[in-house]
């Protein structure tokens, strides 16, 4: 795939000298990111890919850039957007070394390293929690809802088909998909009892989880705010307390809701359907790796071996999820 050109980027956000590297980062799953240094300064350039095919992306990604610019207002640790000058939006089109132009995101860099999968540990789970007391708190209304995807069990209903298709392509963690078919009817039980974000909830990132903060030398910083959309709070506190606990480390998932609750100024009580709509968010994420993976989904042969080694570890965690959110008011209660 042909990156964007490091002088049409800088000439795009009005970055003054020239580019002296572009390097490409890994570990970007949905799109593209390049470390792109000039002798001044650093960028994270983010290539917006749009691997779901949504025809309504850049109307989302509007909507999301305003919040992301009030909650870095707001003084929530993040990198600093860099808005295309030309018209105040996130995005510009810039030629890539195939001559086509590209969409490009921009924000300054962030040292640090990822935070890992494994449970954080208890500073970075109370500042988890208060930062997202203040996101709910800034009441970020979207001026349009329509943008944004309605929640839905399609993944869960056609569980079977996906079983089918993998074993036909004789896929090796086929069986993986069979084991966890009872975990994903958990789910779907759930997300029919979840609350719907509808009305007066406010916008918030919508990705609250661990592969998108960067431990830097400051402390944590929340990135990718790509898909930030209206939530019910109440939901991603939950779905972020258990991300920073891993599933695994309850006490860690208490800390970060009695920071929010520090924060908000109330208390919380969650319960097992408020996970639901982000184990679905996940399911959906499978399906689109599954589909990848066995070919019934359009991808570079980079892409398909990449989304192969990602889904057992993905299906493995299922069980445990599930098993988790239906004792979650008890767990997260407990003293």
């Amino acid at each position: 795939m042909d990156a964007p050109e490091p002088a049409a980027v800088l000439a795009a956000f009005r970055i003054p000298g020239p580019a002296v590297d572009m390097s490409e980062v890994s570990g970007a799953w949905s799109n593209r990111v390049f470390r792109l240094t000039t002798a001044r300064s650093r960028y994270a350039v983010k290539q917006i890919l749009n691997p779901w095919g949504d025809a309504g992306w850049q109307a989302w990604l509007d909507v999301a850039w305003q919040f992301e610019r009030r909650a870095y207002e707001a003084g929530v640790e993040m990198p600093q957007p860099i808005p295309n000058p030309a018209d105040g939006s996130c995005l510009a089109w810039v030629e890539a070394s195939n001559g086509r132009p590209v969409p490009v995101r921009l924000h300054r860099w962030v040292d640090g390293a990822a935070l890992g999968s494994e449970p954080v540990d208890r500073a970075t789970a109370q500042w988890a929690g208060r930062v997202l007391a203040v996101l709910h708190g800034l009441q970020f209304q979207p001026a349009e809802r329509s943008v944004f995807p309605a929640l839905h069990t399609g993944t869960a209903d056609t569980w079977p088909d996906l079983i089918r298709a993998s074993v036909d392509a004789r896929s090796p963690w086929a069986g993986l998909l069979v084991e966890a078919e009872p975990a994903v009817g958990v789910i779907a039980d759930l997300v029919r009892d979840a609350e719907l974000p509808e009305g007066p909830d406010p916008m918030s990132h919508a990705d609250f989880d661990q592969k998108n903060i960067v431990r830097s030398p400051r402390g944590p910083v929340l990135c990718d705010w790509d898909v930030a959309a209206p939530v019910v709070p109440r939901q991603e506190l939950a779905e972020a307390a258990m991300s920073m606990a891993s599933w695994k480390r309850v006490h860690i998932a208490r800390i970060v809701v009695a920071s929010y609750e520090a924060i908000a100024g109330r208390r919380v009580k969650v319960e097992p359907a408020d996970l639901g709509p982000a184990m679905m968010r996940s399911l959906d994420w499978i399906r689109f790796n599954v589909e990848r993976a066995i070919g019934t989904r359009p991808a570079s042969p980079h892409e398909r071996a990449a989304s192969s080694s990602l889904v057992p570890s993905l299906l493995q965690q299922l069980p445990n999820q599930a098993y988790v959110a239906q004792r979650v008011a008890d767990l997260l209660g407990a003293a």
